[in-house]
């Protein structure tokens, strides 16, 4: 009975710190609403979004992947190994906005030092730094 009580005490614990990290992360960082809303306001300024990834794609000269953080998505273009769909990232990096024609698109290019900083995964499976630091203690 007391083991049992402990065990739910921690998991409300821990439930309650990640919700405190995550609303942490989400005051912190800009709105993508504001940077699609007022690009002028931030064009060429290092910007941090925290979101979850909706979309990764990989073309042949080219790695992005597109996040989403409740007012709005934005396209974050990257040289890192892509994370997959659920992920929830803290990503700082310069924003560009691209004009042809009458498209406008607004994008941020992560910086190479401080690579999309894994939060949360949705999915089961290997953390983004378990993947990226070559696994567990097998080294797989």
């Amino acid at each position: 009975m007391r083991s049992r009580r402990f065990v739910c005490s921690l998991f409300f614990c821990l439930t309650l710190l990640s919700l405190a990290c995550d609303a942490a992360y989400s005051i912190t960082a800009t709105k993508i609403k504001d940077l699609l809303d007022h690009p002028r306001d931030y064009q060429n300024k290092d910007i941090t979004v925290y979101g979850t990834v909706t979309n990764a794609v990989s073309l042949l000269v080219i790695k992005y992947y597109e996040i989403q953080d409740g007012t709005g998505s934005i396209k974050v273009v990257t040289d890192k190994l892509l994370p997959t769909r659920g992920e929830k990232l803290k990503v700082t990096g310069r924003m560009t906005v691209v004009e042809m024609g009458t498209e406008r698109w607004v994008m941020l290019r992560e910086n190479q030092d401080t690579a999309g900083q894994f939060v949360e995964s949705t999915k089961a499976g290997p953390s983004r730094n378990a993947r990226e630091d070559g696994g567990g203690p097998d080294g797989y």
